[in-house]
């Protein structure tokens, strides 16, 4: 680019991975002469180590993701959200906002005028249909179209209830075309993070781009000695609950494999620590292990659906046993189900079901297959670098003309 753009980034706070995904794009454009500053709820030991320009700006703090995570965006406080992000905006005077599910943020760039750029998932946006995972057309065309219909009237009604609050803080402002959930969440630019071979949508619009999965594999850490001096007959279990998940899936695990003749390494990620259990030598857990340090040698792994772990796996050629607890990850489940990378389980079931699964994906040559082509998909992905393909495309188009 030959002009300097400024980018203000305001990742939500409600989980570590929209902070994550957009800081792994801020630091490659920093490297090509974008300077880029955050909006955050805290002072971050990541940002502070990056040296990024921090403005602290409120929000909420979610550990239960299985419930509604919006509850507690109250409209008193989606207007300190906007009043602080205004501030924000004008003492950098950016070029254009990024943001990755912070509602509010889609507000203040329209109040201040400047290009909002969004980064979601693919299942995030009003062009996912979820009865095409659970009732696929090519099984029973009648009944997907019925379902469908029925779907997206119950959706509409429960995006727009949810978007609420945003939406009486937006019209405040003067903004009346903001009304449903994904209004706040696209952009001018909206930048899915997905494989579209994995989730598919149709008729996008123009300022719709997929990028591929934003996958944080976090700080290097030295290998944990059991790690390096393990059997390596014998087979590994990756189990975690990444960020969004629950304790139940710890208690899942240990009771599927304690005392079995494999190991298991546990991972309870930033919101659940781990737990004091009845210790068994072939069982470790841990608050954090870059999650590729242990899938390159796993059998199988075990997690909660997250959209980051999910692909994390994918792209080791790991058959998975997805277990979920909120609505996006059940989503994550049917896609792992419906592109044969694994199996999804109720989180009612037992420990020996669990360890049944288990075996089941590992023994399934078909899913062996699918993970071999979708690794290789993935292998071709640079989502960071195909990001910021867009983002920069997207300024210079915007540029005024000299």
């Amino acid at each position: 680019m030959p002009r300097t753009y400024k980018l203000l980034s305001f990742p939500s706070a409600v989980g570590l991975s929209h902070l994550m995904r957009l800081l792994l794009i801020a630091r490659e454009l920093r490297e090509i002469g974008v300077e880029v500053g955050f909006g955050f709820k805290e002072e971050s030991n990541l940002l502070k180590e990056d040296s990024f320009k921090v403005f602290p700006v409120p929000d909420v703090t979610v550990t239960d993701f299985s419930s509604n995570v919006f509850a507690e965006y109250t409209q008193p406080f989606i207007e300190q959200c906007v009043e602080e992000e205004l501030k924000a905006i004008e003492a950098f005077q950016p070029d254009a906002i990024v943001g990755d599910f912070r509602l509010s943020a889609a507000i203040s760039a329209r109040v201040a005028g400047v290009p909002y750029i969004s980064v979601v998932n693919a299942y995030m946006t009003d062009y996912f249909d979820p009865v095409d995972v659970m009732i696929p057309k090519e099984k029973s065309a009648v009944k997907h179209a019925v379902a469908s219909t029925a779907g997206k009237a119950m959706q509409a009604v429960k995006k727009r209830a949810l978007a609420s609050p945003f939406r009486a803080v937006a019209k405040k402002y003067g903004i009346k075309d903001l009304v449903s959930l994904y209004d706040f969440l696209k952009g001018d630019l909206t930048l899915i993070a997905d494989l579209q071979q994995f989730c598919p949508l149709e008729k996008l619009p123009s300022s719709h781009h997929y990028i591929g999965p934003l996958i944080w594999e976090g700080n290097s850490v030295p290998a944990p000695r059991y790690l390096e001096n393990r059997d390596p007959s014998r087979p590994l279990i990756y189990a975690t609950t990444g960020n969004t998940g629950k304790e139940k899936l710890v208690d899942l695990v240990v009771e599927a494999f304690k005392e079995k003749p494999c190991d298991v390494v546990i991972t309870t990620g930033e919101y659940i620590h781990p737990r004091n259990v009845t210790e068994f030598p072939n069982i470790h857990i841990e608050k954090f292990i870059p999650g590729s340090m242990v899938l390159k040698h796993a059998t199988v792994a075990i997690h909660c659906g997250g959209n980051g772990t999910t692909y994390q796996v994918i792209s080791h050629g790991v058959p998975a046993v997805v277990v979920p607890f909120n609505n996006d990850q059940k989503i994550n489940a049917w896609l792992v189900k419906r592109n044969r990378l694994g199996l999804p389980l109720s989180t009612e079931i037992t420990g020996n079901q669990l360890r049944l699964a288990a075996k089941t994906v590992i023994e399934d040559r078909e899913i062996r297959e699918k993970l071999n082509e979708f690794q290789e998909l993935l292998a071709k992905v640079d989502a960071v670098h195909a990001a910021n393909n867009e983002i920069s495309t997207f300024l210079e188009a915007r540029a005024p003309v000299k």
